[in-house]
């Protein structure tokens, strides 16, 4: 099961900050955990235009009076009724994000993702993707947040896994998650051919033969889990594969292993991002 008794919570006084601290909120009830709550002051920008300075500006120092006299009030509001630790950090956002989870021993860090509108889908936060590359523990993202209050039930957990020796260990998570949330489980896995790509020129039945040969190894590691779900092998492309079967199934959450491997085992990997992106609702990456 996965244990989280610390939050990072990064914050910037916006709607989607508000919305995230909402969900930290709720999972710190579930998990009897701790936020910590970060704010970053990052560095002065640079303009050009030939601008001379008498002397150098401290401008941390000035952001700071500005920043604490918000930052009190925010988490009173928005997170007062759980523990919380307020930390105020210098520098690049990313590189302080992935720094205080490291420093705090932290289980979790929950980021909502940059987007605007209609255009979400195709926009994925700089700061996110670096946190997402770089973090050693497991990041909840979510292009959703701005659009509400915080996820507050979760009845349905999707488990997008690839074919390797990470999967019985992936699985063995997500059932952890779905049982501390009293959620359902299901589990998909993206066949590498829809009959689109190389594939076509090929016979059509070894797409099919693939297919049940990824079925009844991932069967094999769920028995080996212990994980009962229900699973579908899906031909076509990882993100809209998992974005339509997280329709399917009404997901409030879906999980997926950051895998070191780039081969054709490692397709999750390169489509990481993709599926924050396109994916329904909120992104659990371990």
């Amino acid at each position: 099961m996965l244990s989280i008794n610390k939050i990072v919570l990064p914050i910037d006084f916006s709607d989607r900050s508000k919305a995230a601290a909402a969900e930290a909120r709720f999972l710190a009830k579930v998990f009897g955990a701790e936020v910590l709550a970060v704010y970053v002051m990052e560095p002065m920008p640079i303009y050009g235009g030939g601008l001379e300075m008498a002397a150098p500006i401290d401008w941390y120092a000035l952001q700071r009076p500005a920043v604490d006299q918000r930052l009190a009030p925010f988490v009173a509001a928005e997170l007062g009724d759980v523990t919380v630790k307020t930390l105020v950090r210098e520098g690049d956002p990313a590189t302080e994000i992935v720094a205080v989870a490291n420093e705090e021993k932290a289980d979790l860090i929950l980021l909502a993702t940059h987007g605007f509108g209609g255009f979400r889908r195709f926009l994925l936060g700089s700061v996110a993707a670096k946190v997402l590359s770089d973090a050693a523990v497991p990041v909840l993202t979510s292009a959703h947040l701005q659009e509400g209050s915080g996820q507050q039930e979760i009845k349905s957990v999707l488990l997008a896994v690839d074919v390797d020796q990470r999967a019985p260990l992936l699985m063995k998570a997500a059932a952890g998650v779905a049982r501390q949330f009293g959620a359902k489980l299901h589990i998909v896995h993206a066949s590498p051919d829809d009959g689109a790509g190389p594939g076509r020129f090929v016979d059509p039945t070894w797409r099919v033969e693939i297919a049940k040969r990824r079925d009844a190894a991932l069967r094999e590691d769920m028995a080996a889990a212990g994980v009962e779900a229900t699973l579908q092998v899906v031909a076509g492309e990882v993100a809209k594969v998992v974005r339509q079967v997280a329709e399917e199934c009404g997901a409030d959450l879906v999980v997926l292993g950051r895998t070191t491997e780039t081969g054709i085992l490692g397709r999750l990997r390169t489509n990481s991002y993709a599926i924050v992106r396109e994916a329904p609702c909120a992104v659990l990456s371990i």
